[in-house]
């Protein structure tokens, strides 16, 4: 526990040595040509009082299948100075207005150029066919259905999600899933959230694996691992005074285990510590790296799972939001290793913006796969499947 607590005042130290900027996602519906509204939040974490920068315009690229467009919001109402005094512990809205780009249409990737500050994904519908009066209405109808209820407002994606199938590198064929969310404990508008803005970024995350044996008569699962975890998630604690280095950090408590009884019985709890240090410009290819340092806290079904998995993990990425991405993570213990691959193309480029989530090439090699194969090494499996979050 020691680690945890040395893990939260890290985060809580290097987390208010500035003010933050956070684009938040649109509450109404996105229309190709129509106009929009963005609100960008300002937090002062600190202790004291800040003087921060309220710019009048934002400088925005939207990435979607096609080339980045880019576009210019205005405050709205416009501010009455260019920077505001923040005081400690609280935050302030913006609302920027403008129109999408008329060229736009499916999910796309909204970044802010001329501010530093986080990246988020919007829905952007094709403008309505005829200019009847009904179609006139169409976007305050959607808009008014698209509101997400407040349950749904705070779930978000938390590990990859996909479906892959083994293409026949070894006799043993298997396909794999994962599905992975997160929950938002607090809400921004809360007191407790007001008073102690750290407080936004606790989540209960939840990650499920299987393996499905294809080779097998009726093709049973191999094993499931089911991974409850409760975390501290931030973004960005930290950025580097050109904006080319960021760092974020998740830290908390986290159980696996595979649900089953006797000799195949396999859990196990964990502390962990994960900085996520971010290379280059968000909108643009840049490097992401997450060292992942561990403890284990209870292993009675497994003593020595830790001289196969070790006490860190490594996941180094390459990419582009709205293109190609290179994944490798790894981790080594005394008497084994685990490495996985994972290249990812977005299928709107592939599709002419028909189809969503990304094509998938996975390859795994090494020790446990499985938390029931944790101490052994399986043949290496390639598989191509599809991600919905990589």
């Amino acid at each position: 526990m020691r680690c945890l607590s040395l893990a939260f005042a890290f985060a809580l130290v290097f987390g208010s040595a500035r003010a933050e900027y956070i684009l938040l996602s649109p509450s109404d519906a996105a229309v190709a040509g129509q106009p929009v509204s963005l609100v960008l939040m300002i937090t002062n974490e600190t202790e004291q009082p800040l003087e921060v920068s309220v710019p009048a315009q934002l400088d925005l690229r939207f990435s979607a299948a096609g080339e980045p467009v880019n576009a210019t919001f205005n405050a709205d109402p416009p501010p009455p100075a260019t920077t505001i005094q923040l005081a400690p512990q609280t935050f302030r809205k913006i609302r920027y207005t403008g129109t999408l780009p008329a060229t736009l249409e499916g999910p796309a990737t909204v970044a802010i150029r001329n501010v530093a500050s986080n990246n988020v994904m919007i829905s952007v519908q094709a403008p309505a066919a005829t200019p009847s009066t009904a179609a006139a209405q169409e976007p305050a109808s959607t808009s008014a259905s698209a509101r997400s209820p407040p349950f749904f407002s705070a779930l978000s994606a938390y590990d990859p999600m996909y479906f892959a199938v083994g293409i026949g590198t070894s006799s043993e064929t298997t396909s794999k899933f994962q599905v992975s969310l997160k929950v938002q404990f607090f809400t921004e508008e809360s007191s407790l959230a007001r008073s102690a803005p750290f407080l936004h970024d606790l989540y209960f995350g939840y990650t499920q694996t299987s393996i499905w044996d294809l080779g097998k008569t009726s093709t049973p699962f191999q094993d499931t691992s089911y991974q409850p975890r409760l975390l501290y998630y931030s973004p960005q604690i930290w950025e580097s005074s050109g904006h080319s280095v960021r760092l974020g950090l998740e830290t908390g408590l986290g159980h696996e285990s595979n649900g089953q009884g006797g000799i195949d019985s396999r859990s196990l709890n964990t502390v962990y510590v994960k900085p996520i240090f971010t290379l280059g410009e968000r909108a643009g290819w840049h490097w992401t790296i997450a060292p992942k340092l561990l403890a284990y806290l209870n292993t009675s079904d497994n003593p020595d799972i830790a001289d196969y998995r070790g006490y860190a993990e490594l996941e180094v990425a390459y990419g582009k939001d709205d293109n190609l991405q290179f994944k490798i993570w790894g981790r080594k213990g005394s008497a084994g290793f685990a490495t996985q691959v994972d290249v990812t193309y977005p299928l709107p480029r592939l599709t002419f913006g028909n189809l969503n989530g990304y094509l998938l090439l996975q390859y795994f090699d090494g020790y446990g796969e499985s938390l029931l194969s944790y101490n052994q090494r399986l043949k290496s499996q390639f598989r191509l499947g599809l991600a919905v979050v990589r």
